[in-house]
This record gives C-alpha cells, sequence and structure tokens, in this order.
C-alpha cells in the first residue's frame, strides 16, 4: 500500500516545485498519558516541528509557494498582515534570498511586538497603512503595482497561504499520513485538526479523495460558522482539484464550530483547559487560538464516546505556542 500511495499522491503533485525549507515526513507518535486518561489511543502530527522558522502548518504551505515563485523567477513576494504566516514567509525570504514585504496597519504593528522583531531580523520590508483595515487592501494593490512598475518579478502571497498551490502542501501530508499508517499498521478513524484559511483541510481532503483512505477528517473552526467555514474549505479543494484534474468528495468535508468559544483569537475555558493537560501530561505545548480549541474538540469527542474506532489523529497545526495572540 505504500508503494500506491507514492504512485498515487506523489506522481499528482510531484511537478509542483518546493523551496525543501522543511523536514519532512512530519513526526507522527503516540501520546501515552493522554490516551489513558481519555481511554482511547490518540496519536498526534507534529506540525509544531517542521524544523524551519517558527514551525507549525504554514511552512508546508510556504514550502510549495515559495518553490512556485522561485519556478516562476521572482524577486520579491508581497503579502498582508502580521500573522503566523507572514512571519514564517518572512524567514522563508530571508533563506531564499528573496526581497519580501508585508503591508499591515499602524494600529497592528503597535500590538504585536514578537511580529516586529521577527521582521526586523528579517530584514522584511514593511509598508504601513495608517487608514486603518479598510483601505489595507488598496494599499496592498497599490504597492504592487508600483513594485511591478520598478521592474520587479513580484509573487503575491495570499493571507495565510491558503490558495491552490499552498494547499497542495496538505495533500502530501495526507500522504505522509497514510505512509505512516501502512507501514505501521495503526489505522486512524478519525483526524481532528483546526480549520481557519482552509488550506490545511483543502489538501487533506483531496489526499482522501485520491488514496480513498478511509477516515473521517474533522475540521475544528476557529472562527466562522459551520456553514461558512465549510464553504470556504469546498471553494478552495474544488479549486485544487480543478488545478490537479481529479474529482472531489465533498461529502469528506465536515466542521464543527461549537469550540470557537468567545470568539476569534479570544481564548475559551475549554481550550485553555486542553492547552493545559496536554502540558501537563505530555508535555506538549499547544496556542490557545487554533490547536487549543481544537484539542479542547478532542477532549470532547473521546470523553463521551464519540470517536468510535480504532486510533485518533490529532494535527498540531500550531508552532506559535500562543505566544502571538
Amino acid at each position: 500500500m505504500t508503494k500506491y500511495y507514492n504512485e498515487i499522491i506523489l506522481d499528482l503533485i510531484g511537478k509542483y516545485p518546493r523551496a525543501n525549507l522543511i523536514q519532512t515526513p512530519t513526526i507522527i507518535h503516540r501520546l501515552p498519558r493522554l490516551s489513558s486518561y481519555l481511554g482511547q489511543d490518540i496519536y498526534i502530527l507534529r506540525e509544531d516541528l517542521t524544523g524551519f522558522a517558527l514551525g507549525g502548518n504554514k511552512t508546508r504551505k510556504i514550502d510549495y509557494l515559495f518553490g512556485d515563485a522561485i519556478a516562476k523567477s521572482a524577486d520579491t513576494l508581497v503579502t498582508m498582515k502580521a500573522t503566523s504566516f507572514s512571519r514564517n514567509a518572512a524567514a522563508a525570504a530571508s533563506a531564499c534570498g528573496l526581497d519580501f514585504y508585508v503591508v499591515l496597519t499602524v494600529s497592528e504593528s503597535e500590538q504585536n511586538s514578537a511580529s516586529q522583531a521577527i521582521f526586523n531580523q528579517c530584514e522584511t520590508k514593511l509598508h504601513y497603512v495608517p487608514e486603518g483595515e479598510s483601505s489595507l487592501q488598496d494599499a496592498y494593490n497599490d504597492l504592487v503595482k508600483s513594485l511591478r512598475v520598478q521592474g520587479k518579478i513580484v509573487y503575491e502571497l495570499h493571507p495565510g497561504g491558503s490558495d491552490s498551490i499552498g494547499a497542495l502542501s496538505y495533500i502530501r501530508t495526507f500522504g505522509e499520513v497514510i505512509d505512516y499508517s501502512y507501514r505501521s499498521g495503526i489505522h486512524f478513524s478519525h483526524i481532528i485538526h483546526s480549520t481557519s484559511s482552509a488550506g490545511t483541510q483543502a489538501g487533506l481532503v483531496l489526499g482522501q479523495c485520491v488514496s480513498k483512505y478511509d477516515t473521517t477528517i474533522l475540521g475544528i473552526s476557529a472562527s466562522l460558522e459551520a456553514n461558512l467555514q465549510y464553504e470556504k474549505i469546498h471553494a478552495l479543494t474544488l479549486s485544487t482539484a480543478d488545478l490537479l484534474g481529479v474529482k472531489m468528495d465533498e461529502t469528506l468535508i465536515s466542521v464543527d464550530d461549537s469550540f470557537i468559544g468567545p470568539g476569534y483569537a479570544v481564548p475559551s475555558e475549554e481550550g485553555k483547559n486542553a492547552v493545559k493537560l496536554f502540558a501537563a501530561l505530555e508535555g506538549i505545548l499547544l496556542d490557545e487560538v487554533y490547536s487549543g480549541k481544537a484539542a479542547s474538540a478532542l477532549l470532547h469527542y473521546a470523553g463521551n464516546g464519540m470517536l468510535k474506532g480504532d486510533n485518533v489523529l490529532f494535527i498540531h497545526t500550531g508552532g506559535n505556542a500562543g505566544l502571538f495572540y
């Protein structure tokens, strides 16, 4: 079955270049104390250990996006907002010797000194928009136009890296999951992860579509109501499927919005408890915005006997451990 994975998934995405910035396959291991606590075998995919910059799922997407940019002879990359994606992209630009611009509001920069420090270390060029969020897109468009007039070959990075090229990374990740599964003989009945900009889940779903691996991929929404998050995932899965010339199965998209708590980027009590439990039992640090809330869903499902099956895989999507929120 490993051969099946290599032939189907790797051959499908093999022509798309990577910048080779990360260490793959990412570590998957069992959580013995948490498994004992929950009475169910829980495994974890350590995207916080991708071996580049601050880690996390964004580095996966960056690997493909920067590979695409380099293949297209880009010398300048542009994105917006001070996020985990733009911070990791700043480090990737330094590693690849490319100019990198981030468009952000003054207020945003003032409330995130950690981002400022990382941007400064990586010599990122910051383009401030004092008027505020409403003019952010216009300022971004103007900057891209100006850079191109100057003769720069500009590659635009979608905030979060969640476009069809970025989503390829999680088709590859799904291949790593089933490769591990077939080699170890450990089948995962459920795969649980945080979902927000949609690239992670879109890639995982397409990986399942083409490999036919029998599992339930459950995205725990970090911000949007389930129907709105579903629409984001559906649109990106469809566009990526069209890029690859494969069919998608929309019935494989599953979203739960029950664990958002007070709101996006606002910690929930359940999420805080989950973060504490992972640290206390396994020494694993989760952030409270994404993986912490997804972990609270895992605890809820397992504690209520809702994860019927043999083994559950939890994807630790974040590498920032809540330091920047």
